[in-house]
C-alpha cells in the first residue's frame, strides 16, 4: 500500500490489490468445490457423508478464521502510521493464537461429533463417510489456523500476489490429489469422502509451509526475524487482537452456522435433497469469494487510510469496493441464470439429481447478488476498527430474522426445503441493509466530524 491522490490511482491500486486476493480466494475455495463436484460424481451417499461433515465443522471453522483476521487492521494501521516495529510481536502472538484456537477445534470435535451425528436421521453409510471425512480433516486444522495468519500479514502489506501464487500452486494440488484419491487415479485407491478429507489435509499443510518460508526468507519480511526470534508472550496482544478478532468471528460465525445448521436440517429431507443442497451451498461459496475478497482488499486499503488518518481517502476506497462487487456480481447472476442445467450437470450424471440441482441453485444465484451490497462493507468496517457492530447485526440478522422467515415459509406456506433457502435469502437481505446504515453513519457522522 502507498498514498495515492487521484480517484483514478486509487482504483487502479485497489484492483492490484484485490485481483490477486480474488484469485487467492477462488483457489482456496474451489478447492472444496472440486472434492465436493468429484465426490458427487464418485457416489451420493459420499457426497452426502462429507456435506454432513463440512456443515458440523465449517461454522466453528469459519468463526475461529475470523478471530484470526482480527490481526488485519492492527497491522493495516500500523504500516499506516509508520509504525513498523510493533509488527514481529502482533505476528508471533497471532500464532500462538491461532495454534491455541486449532487445538481447540480438534478437541471440541474429539468430544461433540458423535453426539451431534446422533441426533441427524443419517443412514449407516453415511455416517460412516462423514467420521472418515472428519478424522482425516482433522490432521490439518493447526497448520489451517497458521496459514490464515500469515496469509493476513502478507496481504497486510500489500504482497498480495504471494498469496495468490500459493493458492493457485495449492488448488492444482488439491485437484490431482481429490482426482486421485476419490475416484482412484494415479496407482490411489477410490477413496470418496475420506479421499477428500486427505486432501484437504495435505494442502492445509502445503499453505502452511509455503508462507513459512516467504516470512523467513523474503527480503520484504527478514527485518521482523519471524520464526528467528521469538518476543515473550505477553497477554495484551492476545487480548488487543481477541477483541478485534471476536467480533469479526461472531458475525461469521452466525452466518455460517445458520447454513451449517440448514445443511443438517436438510437431512431429514432425504440424501438426495443434502447432495442437491450441498452442490448448490458449493455453488454460492465458490463466486462468494468475489465479495470476500473485495472485503478483505476493503479492510487493508480502508485501514491503511484510517491509520495515516486520511478519512476522506478511506472513504473513496468503500465505495470502488461495492461498485466493483456489484458490477461482479450482475455478471455472474446474467450467466447462472440462463445456464442452470449446465451448472447442475457438473455435480451429477443422474438426470433427476441434475433437475433437483438446477431448482436449488435457481435460489442460490440470488445470493451473487445481495452478497455484493453487504460483504464488502463488513470489510469497510473492520478497516475503521468497528467491528463489535458487525456481530450484533449478524447475530440479529441471520438468526433473529433467518429462522422465522424459513419457518413462515416451510411450515405456512409449504414451500419444504425451499422454504429455507428463501429464510436465507431474507436473513442476508437484510444484514446487507443493515451494514450499509452502518457505513454511512461511520463515514458521514463519525469520521466527518474529524476530518
Amino acid at each position: 500500500m502507498h498514498p495515492t491522490f487521484k480517484l483514478f490511482e486509487k482504483m487502479q491500486l485497489f484492483i492490484r490489490l484485490a485481483l490477486p486476493i480474488i484469485l487467492t480466494q477462488f483457489s482456496l475455495i474451489a478447492g472444496s468445490f472440486v472434492s465436493i463436484l468429484l465426490t458427487g460424481q464418485y457416489s451420493t451417499v459420499d457426497l452426502a457423508g462429507i456435506s454432513v461433515g463440512y456443515n458440523i465443522w465449517v461454522a466453528s471453522f469459519f468463526g475461529v478464521m475470523g478471530i484470526l483476521l482480527g490481526i488485519s487492521p492492527i497491522i493495516a494501521q500500523l504500516l499506516g502510521a509508520n509504525k513498523k516495529e510493533n509488527i514481529p510481536t502482533i505476528i508471533a502472538h497471532g500464532l500462538y493464537l491461532a495454534i491455541a484456537l486449532g487445538l481447540l477445534l480438534i478437541v471440541l470435535g474429539i468430544i461433540t461429533l458423535q453426539p451431534i451425528l446422533s441426533l441427524i436421521n443419517l443412514e449407516p453409510a453415511t455416517r460412516a463417510i462423514t467420521n472418515q471425512y472428519m478424522i482425516a480433516i482433522a490432521f490439518g486444522m493447526v497448520p489451517l489456523m497458521g496459514s490464515s495468519v500469515l496469509r493476513n500479514t502478507v496481504d497486510c502489506h500489500g504482497y498480495t500476489h504471494y498469496s495468490m501464487y500459493i493458492m493457485m500452486s495449492s488448488f492444482v494440488l488439491n485437484v490431482i490429489l481429490n482426482y486421485g484419491l476419490i475416484l482412484g487415479h494415479f496407482g490411489f485407491p477410490a477413496l470418496g469422502g475420506l479421499g477428500a478429507g486427505i486432501a484437504t489435509a495435505i494442502c492445509s499443510w502445503y499453505n502452511f509451509l509455503a508462507y513459512f518460508f516467504i516470512l523467513l526468507y523474503n527480503k520484504a519480511f527478514k527485518p521482523y526475524r519471524i520464526f528467528r526470534w521469538w518476543p515473550k508472550f505477553q497477554f495484551p496482544y492476545i487480548i488487543e487482537q481477541l477483541k478485534l478478532g471476536i467480533p469479526i468471528g461472531i458475525a461469521i460465525f452466525c452466518e455460517m452456522s445458520l447454513f451449517s445448521v440448514v445443511g443438517l436440517i436438510m437431512a431429514y429431507y432425504g440424501t438426495q435433497i443434502i447432495a442437491a443442497h450441498q452442490a448448490a451451498i458449493s455453488f454460492t461459496n465458490l463466486f462468494y469469494c468475489f465479495p470476500l475478497s473485495l472485503s478483505i482488499a476493503s479492510t487493508i486499503a480502508v485501514g491503511y487510510e484510517v491509520g495515516a488518518k486520511r478519512y476522506k481517502d478511506a472513504k473513496q476506497y468503500a465505495y470502488i469496493a461495492r461498485g466493483l462487487a456489484l458490477i461482479i456480481a450482475g455478471l455472474i447472476c446474467m450467466y447462472s441464470f440462463t445456464h442452470l442445467l449446465e451448472i447442475a450437470s457438473f455435480y451429477t450424471n443422474d438426470p433427476h439429481m441434475i433437475q433437483l440441482i438446477s431448482s436449488f441453485l435457481s435460489y442460490a444465484v440470488f445470493f451473487t447478488v445481495i452478497d455484493a451490497f453487504g460483504t464488502p462493507l463488513q470489510g469497510v468496517l473492520r478497516g475503521y476498527k468497528d467491528v463489535r457492530i458487525i456481530s450484533l447485526i449478524a447475530l440479529i440478522c441471520y438468526w433473529g430474522l433467518s429462522l422465522p422467515i424459513a419457518a413462515f415459509f416451510t411450515l405456512v406456506m409449504d414451500y419444504g426445503p425451499y422454504g429455507i433457502w428463501m429464510g436465507l435469502l431474507g436473513g442476508v437481505a437484510c444484514s446487507a441493509v443493515a451494514y450499509t446504515v452502518r457505513v454511512w453513519f461511520i463515514q458521514y457522522k463519525r469520521y466527518d466530524k474529524i476530518m
